[in-house]
């Protein structure tokens, strides 16, 4: 029965032991795991390629790894998506990632993430109302977050400003572009010269030249510092547009040369736009018209289909064909009505002000709760500081009663024993005790059969007889009380010495036997070899 009960308890502790070092080298997996999909999240930037690969080497390992893990893959997907300029067919994917992380303590980072693509894919779907709530979010968590994710933050802000500059909205294009810009010169100077870009052009829908060229230069000293790499070629096209547009034709000319020199497959998408404006501002219209031209064609949404007819317009009236002028003006206006449709003003600027409007009152809350704990906690300290002090006074107290207790204990029996003196002396004094001890002995066993009645001196008649029968017995019984020595205790004491017995006691001093048999027991414990001691006869 022993040994089951061993092997029992043995399998128990190796089951335990099991199951944690089963949980352990999940946990490093998992580690691994996500250490892996954050390196092919931050390969996007360098070499989306690489980062397929990366990805797809991961996918059969993340279907055995923990929730967590898989979402975080999903969230990395996504991303993949959004890089190759998948249009999604529904948000439901970056819905579902942003659900599951919004469940989750310490997520912050992954949030952040998520709120971005989320925003991405209702922006690319043209719902820019959500597009709007969701950026703002991402940007509400990345300033909360510790370990934000500093890019996708700054893409956050690049993206809430393109969407105010659709709605016509320049003040907050170019609050959040400045934004942007700090924060890219803070965290690595990552992707400045798109930032400063970005401030360009809200300044110059605001119609303050001059700053709008100065962040132009700045842009361009930035990009010209990393070595002009390939993804800046959307905003190098938009730099050509505002340098030929304020008749800066040598740096106009500069980047159109560079962008020139790219493979066509490797020219930005806004690039025939951009050199359509550079020479229609060059006043060579025909080149414009034939550029305007192809943009429009290639154009895959209505902004640029816009842009395009608004350029053929310019130029036609320009060359005074007021035909082509008047059809491409029809071709504009059908355009600005499937583009205002589009940008959903009065919904987006809803959508922005009441996502404003839910962070102001979670920051009231949040300021509303702090002040009620630190009541909270202000009232528990001063409960706890009152009770402290309480306590100490009542110790204070307690011990000074207990001092003043032993002060006039001490006085009462200092005076109890001056009292025993001086009748001690007093009965020294009386020489006619010693000569009447027996007659005062006598005197007392009547008075306990109840044939004699004692008198008012009695009592001390019977100490001066003890005195003098037993020199010094009154001295020593003193010196041997512990405590304070009652008159009542005393006179016990004197009975017992002459030789009365309890109930003889209780009748002389009328008093109940079991008080007397008490007493009795007391003397006989304290100083019963004096009482008992024989004196002289």
């Amino acid at each position: 029965m022993e040994v089951k009960k061993v092997n029992t308890i043995f399998a128990l502790v190796f089951s335990f032991c099991l199951l944690i070092l089963c949980s352990c080298g999940g946990n490093k997996e998992d580690k691994q795991l996500s250490d892996s999909i954050e390196q092919a999240w931050q390969l996007c930037e360098a070499s989306l390629p690489q980062a397929q690969m990366r990805a797809g080497a991961l996918s059969d390992s993340v279907q055995h790894a923990s929730e967590l893990v898989r979402q975080r893959y999903n969230l990395l997907t996504i991303r993949l998506r959004d890089k190759r300029d998948i249009i999604p067919s529904s948000p439901d994917s970056a819905l579902q990632v942003l659900s599951y992380f919004e469940g989750q303590k310490d997520a912050s980072r992954d949030k952040e993430r998520a709120c971005y693509y989320l925003g991405s894919a209702y922006r690319d779907l043209k719902d820019y109302p959500r597009a709007v709530y969701y950026f703002l979010m991402a940007v509400d968590e990345a300033e909360k977050a510790g370990d934000a994710d500093t890019l996708i933050w700054q893409n956050a802000l690049s993206q809430l400003r393109y969407l105010y500059m659709l709605q016509l909205d320049y003040e907050e294009e170019l609050n959040v572009a400045l934004k942007a810009v700090e924060l890219a010169k803070g965290r690595k100077r990552q992707n400045l010269g798109w930032y400063l870009m970005d401030a360009a052009s809200a300044y110059g829908h605001l119609g303050d030249t001059t700053r709008c060229l100065q962040y132009c230069d700045l842009a361009h000293k930035a990009i010209e510092g990393e070595g002009f790499p390939s993804k800046y070629g959307a905003v190098l096209a938009d730099m050509l547009a505002t340098y030929s547009k304020y008749s800066h034709y040598d740096k106009a000319s500069t980047l159109l040369r560079r962008l020139s020199q790219l493979p066509e497959q490797q020219r930005p998408h806004n690039y025939e736009l951009a050199l359509a404006m550079f020479h229609e501002y060059a006043n060579r219209t025909d080149s414009a018209i034939l550029h305007y031209k192809t943009y429009y064609n290639r154009a895959g949404n209505a902004s640029g289909r816009y842009e395009a007819s608004a350029g053929l317009q310019r130029c036609y009236l320009q060359k005074k064909d007021d035909g082509q002028a008047a059809l491409w003006g029809q071709r504009l206006y059908e355009t600005n009505d499937s583009v205002i449709a589009q940008r959903t003003f009065e919904e987006t600027q809803r959508a922005k002000d009441t996502y404003v409007y839910y962070r102001d009152i979670e920051k009231e809350q949040a300021i509303m709760l702090r002040d009620e704990r630190i009541i909270f906690f202000s009232i528990i300290s001063g409960l706890v500081l009152l009770s402290v002090v309480l306590g100490l006074l009542a110790f204070y107290y307690y011990r000074r009663k207990k001092f003043m207790e032993q002060i006039v204990a001490g006085e009462r029996e200092l005076r109890q024993r001056k009292k025993i003196n001086k009748e001690l002396a007093q009965i020294a004094l009386m020489n006619n005790a010693a000569d009447n001890a027996e007659n005062v002995i006598a005197l007392f066993r009547k008075a306990a059969i109840g044939q004699a009645k004692l008198e008012g001196d009695s009592w001390k008649d019977l100490m001066g007889a003890i005195e003098a029968l037993y020199p010094g017995f009154l001295e020593a019984v003193q010196n041997n009380w512990q405590g304070s020595l009652h008159e009542p205790q005393l006179r016990t004491i004197c009975l017992m010495k002459i030789g009365m017995k309890p109930t003889q006691i209780a009748n002389i001093m009328d008093v109940k036997k079991q008080t007397t048999w008490n007493r009795v027991k007391r003397a006989e414990e304290i100083c019963g070899d004096l009482i008992y001691e024989k004196g002289k006869e």
